[in-house]
């Protein structure tokens, strides 16, 4: 239905958010949407960042390169990689000489990023190309009488200018509505 994606994993679902990546997995299949594991990526630099920015660059250009690679667009399911991989783009998209310096290292391990990939959080996938709609129509299960709480992490809309106007990053919506249904005065 919409099509296939990378699904970028990052250091931190394989150990400790495994339920995200296999729930990601089964409403992918029942979405129709194709997710590809992409051999070789690795983290996506965040922790680098603090303590050199380069390095952190080069670890999330090196992924966004294998995917480029690939002819995929990258799905995230960490909000910090989702944060990361997209900066990084943003940056290297905007800024030549960064481009020609990354492309210079990255040339070391036959890699070369090219700014043609897109990346995005799962949820925004399923927000955006799904739908709210189908989305509740695939629901199984009541959640009327489940209590729970959404969080959307704090890279999911911030730096809010990198994610071309999605969502309100003051009053998000794109993960209360497909769950809520207008039970709280908030949901439009």
């Amino acid at each position: 239905m919409t099509g296939q994606y990378a699904l970028y994993l990052g250091c931190t679902v394989p150990v400790r958010g495994m339920n995200y990546e296999m729930s990601a997995r089964r409403v992918s299949e029942r979405l129709g949407v194709e997710l590809i594991d992409i051999d070789g990526f690795s983290c996506c630099g965040f922790p680098a960042k603090p303590l050199d920015w380069q390095a952190g660059l080069l670890m999330a250009a090196r992924n966004l390169a294998l995917a480029e690679a690939q002819g995929l667009d990258i799905l995230t399911l960490c909000s910090a990689c989702t944060g990361t991989l997209t900066e990084a783009n943003h940056r290297l998209k905007e800024d030549a000489k960064l481009r020609a310096w990354t492309n210079e290292q990255l040339a070391d391990l036959d890699h070369v990023y090219k700014g043609t990939v897109r990346v995005r959080h799962f949820a925004r996938m399923l927000y955006e190309e799904v739908g709210v709609k189908r989305l509740r129509e695939e629901v199984t299960v009541n959640l009327a009488d489940f209590k729970f709480a959404l969080h959307y992490g704090c890279h999911y809309l911030k730096p809010s200018h990198l994610y071309d106007g999605f969502d309100d990053p003051e009053n998000p919506q794109s993960l209360d509505r497909p769950v809520l249904r207008r039970r709280h005065p908030w949901i439009r």
